[in-house]
């Protein structure tokens, strides 16, 4: 850590002043209107559930800008010496506690939250945010930017050994899962798209300049160079002594995950920290972090303000305290609100078998039982169905089989001999885990031994072979924790269908069910399936988890290892075998550990592809270079079949030529990846394009869309032939196969699924390219928007070719009703038609976070889109008609981006032919909660400190709600917040919806005060006929007392009718007791009371309806006694025509 603390002064700067409402933008709720910013609000203790911890007054004020509210401040309690901050910061409400001036440490720290949670006992979840010290040396770490804790050491906890070292004690602290969720969502967040922290600093500290970047530089010095100790900056120090850095190509902070080592001591030695942060891998020194874990789930968050050693920097501090603030607000954004929610962590547990008759004793007859066979078959049926999903198993077809002859040495290798074997369970409780470098072949070897065991299985003895293979680069599901027990739940279930009974079990799934089950309940069902395993093996095969996220393998080994404990306890037959890169904080008790590089039998696979492939006739030369090209692999497999390659490529070039270019060939993968495309500069516009629809592609492309992508976006620089190139010929697979390995130098592939699509050979390409910045050395001029302006290009690509004439012209001769022969020719011919119009907009919307999309929205062929993408949409009912507005089709495509780049005024305009009539209702039916917030003008759906879409759904097929205008709508569902954002867009307070129904009317009748209060404030008019009778006929005497407050017409209409229960109060109020005849449609309806209190109030007895009929005419006819009794009584004439 290393802030400046033993030397600074409490008023040497001091922090700003903050307002009592911050105007939020970047998933912050909106400005408010003046009139609601009188006063702060005052929350209970118990409606607070994130504990925000500081330790310098600097942090706090940081912190403070980034609430999105502040709230009253809290009294002084008993016990308690903290003083607080209180605020909300999007759904969260949160308490914001600074450490006692110049009091440091894990302790103090400690003692503070202490305090924090005894007072506030909601408070479940804390984030330690603040300044920090960094390690330049193990990552690119510099000032500015943050690091993330995944793991807090204690560095300065141990012993005294002989030699005077530290034997540290200290046991490793991880982050609740709960952060390693919300840390696993941004950071796949920011794999798409930058971080907000730039725009949340601009925002939140716009007239703080105290916190900005420093324009000073950011000196690294050497490590060993120690600073004057009577100098008060380094501008005497020797800059030769100055480490060498490239220059980032851009000042935005950079965001660190890893180590952040604890202790009590500022640590102030460049020397001393680079030894602890070799043997704690560590990112990071500060002082308090380790004394919070243990009494709340914390997260560590720290923006770097020196580099832990003697040239300490106090000019960052405010910058970096701010970088830190910036990334908790962005972070908590991904929380999810703990409030009014039990929060229990999820634990492997068993659960007893029960029959269901048992659990279900009404089923007692022989047809009822019938019955409810048929409806459990059926269920189970469905929720087994609900666990496939798309490409569920397609990484383990696209994995290459094995090399002849290799991979065989696994099968009797003693590790693999003893996880097979029943007598060794108790030792490695199931678990082998096959470690290997990128590169290294665990998913070859993972195949071959999945294939082997299955067959050897099947053929001696029954068992359930079950496998998973994490994919990187496939759909979300392929890379998730909930894609594998959903693949390995099916693969038992129906390997074992007497498991199936399973998912009767209400205890395990809920009754209320329906779709896929969450993360939860199939962790319960995969654990529960297991316990009732008997002696009946099960195997499973997870390979690649290295391919998901951390914080989702961290969480998924746990559950796991305890499953595999309470099940060898059991005598149960269950092995796991994992393969990964090598993972240095993720390991399991108990288990066999294979390390894959250093294994002989894979050193003799190696040579074996190496003997066989290396096409060269000198045998002197194979063996040489063969030996060289073993050296230099290290282990790593996809190294040595790339090297290969380039070897038969130059062989003829002859001994010395060969030679020398095996030793120019890095030893490093990402190195050679690098050298295979900058061998050369051709084709760098090819190469470019083609990375970038690899990387950037909302969905894998099939082979024959890359080649038509490139061709449109290649045509645009007049780097290929005008006319679309043919892709139906026989010899034009060839031809496309030869282009994806041209354009890309090799490094793309076409997969060998059932439906083929382009991938990079590896992972490891993706993160040489994205993670080790291979884009920015290859292209220099690329720029650190690389993301937005490639989303731009391949926009432009879907543009071109969609206004080709080609595509224009087959728009002349289909229709998407009738897809016969002509439709089939056309879309064989354009194979890239269906993405470019299905995604063009997905790639604009991308684009507009850095590139101007106000242009191509201007010139957008909205007819043209809607009549292409209509071809590829076989439901009708979720065609566009031509009218479409654009507004609507960006809505109904949840484009958020675009839509806040629209005239508000044309986000609301109805499109009658459209199956959701609004933008506002197609955003919200489709679930697309940004768009929803874009069309009111939010700058996210968390709206003070709330989801705005929380609890509103939208029934697609109601007809009621498709005569209702958004106002109306709101007004009925009684949701003020929405109706005010409305009536500021311009919405007409009286407008009038298709069902003749006006916001203060469907208020009315849905009994919303509120909404009625806020309707009448905007003016809506209150001398309507129907007022009084919509508020009496429901019953909504409060509604009926506002109005009359509010001086409305007591005579309007048939309104002491309707008022039933109301009457008096009308009549109090000076209604008129004749109007709308009310006494006759009493009598007729048999309200006494309502005939009796008219009565009192001289209401005429004798009075005729336009029948010229009596209220005794009516009271008779009817047998209403009593009421002919009070009229009588009350004058009323008889009528001789009157019934008896």
């Amino acid at each position: 850590m290393d802030r400046r603390r033993p030397w600074q002064e409490d008023d040497d700067e001091p922090a700003f002043r903050l307002p009592r409402r911050q105007k939020t933008t970047h998933h912050g709720s909106a400005d408010e209107a003046p009139e609601l910013r009188s006063a702060r609000r005052s929350l209970p203790h118990d409606h607070y559930t994130i504990a925000w911890i500081c330790a310098l007054h600097i942090e706090m004020a940081a912190a403070r800008a980034m609430l999105d509210e502040e709230h009253q401040a809290p009294v002084a309690f008993t016990n308690d010496s903290n003083t607080y901050s209180l605020g909300s910061i999007q759904r969260h409400n949160v308490v914001i506690a600074c450490l006692p001036n110049a009091q440091y440490g894990t302790n103090n720290a400690a003692n503070v939250l202490t305090n924090l949670t005894r007072t506030f006992p909601s408070v479940s979840l804390g984030l330690m945010v603040g300044i920090g010290g960094g390690v330049p040396n193990m990552a690119d770490v510099r000032l500015g930017d943050v690091v993330v804790g995944t793991r807090v050491m204690q560095y300065d906890l141990g012993k005294i050994v002989e030699d005077g070292q530290i034997r540290r004690t200290a046991v490793p602290k991880i982050p609740h899962q709960a952060f390693g969720s919300a840390v696993s969502a941004i950071r796949s967040e920011h794999e798409l798209r930058s971080s907000i922290i730039p725009a949340i600093l601009r925002e939140k500290l716009r007239n703080h300049s105290e916190y900005r970047r420093p324009a000073l530089s950011d000196h690294l010095f050497a490590a060993t160079y120690e600073h004057e100790a009577s100098a008060l900056d380094c501008s005497r120090c020797d800059q030769s002594k100055l480490a060498p850095r490239h220059q980032r190509l851009s000042e935005n902070p950079v965001i660190h995950y890893g180590v952040i080592a604890s202790g009590n001591q500022v640590m102030r030695s460049g020397a001393v920290r680079d030894n602890v942060a070799r043997q704690l891998d560590a990112l990071c020194f500060e002082m308090e972090a380790a004394g919070l874990m243990d009494i709340l789930p914390c997260l560590p968050i720290r923006g770097i303000c020196d580099y832990s050693d003697s040239h300490k920097n106090k000019q960052w501090q405010r910058y970096a305290a701010a970088t830190a603030a910036a990334y908790a607000r962005e972070l908590l954004g991904q929380l999810p609100n703990a409030h009014g929610h039990t929060q229990t962590s999820h634990r492997p547990h068993f659960v007893r078998s029960a029959q269901w008759t048992e659990l279900q004793p009404g089923l007692a007859t022989t047809q009822d039982q019938g019955a409810d066979h048929d409806s459990l078959y059926d269920r189970r049926k469905h929720l087994l169905n609900s666990l496939r999903f798309n490409k569920i198993d397609a990484r383990k077809v696209e994995i290459k089989a094995a090399h002849a002859k290799t991979c065989r040495w696994f099968l009797s290798h003693p590790d693999y001999q003893a996880w097979l074997h029943p007598s060794r369970m108790e030792e490695h409780r199931g678990f082998l885990w096959i470690r290997g470098k990128p590169g290294a072949g665990k998913s070859t070897i993972m195949k071959f031994i999945y294939l082997q065991t299955k067959k050897k299985r099947t053929r001696e003895t029954p068992g359930v072979i079950a496998s998973f293979f994490f994919h990187a680069r496939g759909e979300q599901l392929e890379k998730s924790v909930a894609g594998m027990y959903r693949s390995l739940l099916l693969q038992l279930l129906e390997g074992y269908p007497d498991l199936q009974t399973v998912l009767d079990d209400p205890d395990v799934v809920p009754q209320t069910q329906n779709g896929c089950p969450s993360l939860n309940v199939l962790k319960d069902i995969f654990t529960t399936s297991v316990s009732r395993l008997g002696q009946r093996p099960f195997t499973c095969f997870v390979d690649a988890l290295d391919e998901c996220d951390e914080q989702q393998v961290r969480a998924m080994v746990q559950d796991l290892e305890e499953l595999a404990d309470e099940s060898t306890e059991n005598g149960l037959l269950l092995r796991i075998c994992f393969s990964s890169r090598h993972y240095p904080y993720i390991n399991i008790r108990h288990g066999i550990h294979l390390t894959l590089d250093d294994q002989p039998g894979h050193v003799d696979d190696l040579t074996d592809y190496v003997a066989s492939r290396l096409q060269i006739k000198d045998p002197k030369l194979v063996e040489e270079l063969q030996g060289r090209i073993l050296e230099k692999a290290a282990g790593v497999f996809l190294w040595v079949i790339l090297v290969v390659d380039i070897l038969n490529k130059e062989n003829g070039q002859g001994r010395l030529a060969l030679k020398k270019r095996l030793k120019d060939i890095p030893d490093q993968l990402s190195e050679l990846f690098k050298d295979i495309l900058r061998r050369d500069n051709q084709n760098m516009d090819q190469l470019l394009l083609c990375v970038l629809w690899v990387l950037l592609a909302k969905r894998p492309l099939k082979p024959k869309e890359l080649y038509h992508a490139l061709w449109s976006g290649l045509s645009l620089q007049g780097l290929v032939d005008e006319e679309i190139p043919d892709v139906i010929s026989l010899d034009s697979g060839d031809v496309i196969d030869s282009c994806v390995i041209s354009y890309s130098k090799g490094l793309v592939e076409t997969t060998k699924s059932r439906r083929p699509t382009v991938q990079f050979i590896h992972e490891s390409v993706r993160d040489f390219l994205i993670k080790d910045r291979g884009l920015q050395e290859i292209w220099p001029d690329i720029g650190h928007d690389w993301e937005y302006q490639g989303h731009d290009r391949l926009k432009q690509c879907c543009y071109t070719y969609l206004n080709h004439n080609l595509a224009r012209e087959s728009l002349s001769v289909l229709s998407p009703v009738a897809k016969g022969k002509g439709y089939g020719k056309v879309v064989n011919n354009l194979p890239f038609l269906e993405y470019a119009s299905q995604h063009i907009l997905y790639h604009s919307d991308d684009a507009g976070l850095a590139v101007s999309q106000d242009m191509f929205l201007s010139g957008f062929p909205d007819s043209t889109w809607i009549s292409i993408s209509n071809l590829f949409e076989s439901n009708q009912v979720r065609r566009y008609r031509l009218q479409a507005t654009l507004p609507y089709l960006l809505a109904d495509k949840g484009l958020s981006r675009l839509i806040r780049t629209r005239p508000e005024d044309e986000m609301h305009v109805r499109n009658s032919a459209e199956r959701y009539k609004y933008p506002l209702f197609a955003a919200l039916a489709n679930g697309h909660k940004g768009a929803f917030a874009a069309i009111l003008g939010l700058p996210s759906h968390i709206y003070n400190g709330a989801d705005i879409t929380e609890g509103l759904t939208y029934r697609k097929n109601d007809p009621e709600l498709k005569l209702l205008t958004p106002l109306t709508w709101a007004a009925q569902n009684g949701r003020e917040d929405i109706a005010r954002l409305l009536l500021q867009k311009g919405a007409n307070v009286n407008e009038e919806d298709y069902g003749k129904g006006t916001p203060i009317t469907r208020a009315m009748v849905a009994g919303h005060k509120d909404m009625v209060s806020v309707l009448l404030d905007e003016g809506a008019n209150t001398n309507v006929r129907s007022l009084f009778i919509d508020a009496s006929r429901e019953g909504h005497q409060d509604i009926v007392r506002m109005l009359l407050e509010r001086g409305t017409d007591v005579n309007s209409g048939d309104a002491i009718f309707y008022a039933s229960a109301k009457a008096r109060l009308l009549l109090d109020s000076g209604a008129d007791p004749n109007a709308g005849n009310a006494i006759i449609e009493a009598s007729n309806k048999g309200h006494e009371e309502i005939v009796k209190m008219l009565l009192e109030k001289g209401a005429n007895s004798n009075v005729r309806d336009f029948q010229d009929q009596t209220a005794l005419f009516h009271a008779s006819k009817y047998g209403h006694t009593g009421i002919a009794k009070l009229l009588t009584d009350h004058g009323a004439e008889v009528d001789p025509s009157s019934p008896n």
